[in-house]
């Protein structure tokens, strides 16, 4: 019976090493901010579905108020994946990124790898990246 319980508490540890270890932490520091106002919200995705207009599809978002020309968001206890990271400041805290009538944004916005889109959004194949240890990211917001 004492054996069992050796085993169990043996097994119990190593199971919980290995979940413990397999949890990382993404440090997104945005820069390029050139009005000092509003905030930013930052979604993490998982996949290509909804990104990087599709706020609704990520897997989880920050929001960080701006107070000075960079933020720094941090997602934590993230498993061993691909992910990808879309951005925009809302200047005027509407809660929603302003558009022209062509649906362009009006207001600051990036993505990981700081990829640009041709003729529409980038795409999630280049704004996605490896996450297999805690790591930091940097994304430029395009000025407006």
């Amino acid at each position: 019976m004492m054996m069992k319980k050796i085993v169990f508490i043996m097994v119990f540890v190593l199971v919980s090493a290995v979940v413990f270890a397999q949890q990382n932490t993404l440090t997104v520091n945005i820069t390029g901010i050139n009005s000092i106002k509003g905030n930013v919200y930052v979604y993490l995705y998982t996949s290509e579905e909804g990104f990087p207009i599709k706020i609704s599809k990520a897997n989880s978002f920050k929001k960080a108020k701006v107070i000075s020309n960079s933020v720094t968001v941090y997602f934590k206890n993230l498993k061993p994946g691909t992910y990808a990271v879309s951005v925009y400041q809302d200047i005027d805290t509407n809660g929603k990124i302003n558009q022209n009538f062509l649906g362009i944004p009006k207001e600051p916005v990036g993505v990981a790898n700081n990829a640009k889109g041709f003729m529409g959004p980038p795409k999630y194949e280049d704004a996605k990246f490896y996450l297999d240890t805690s790591k930091s990211i940097e994304i430029k917001l395009n000025a407006k």
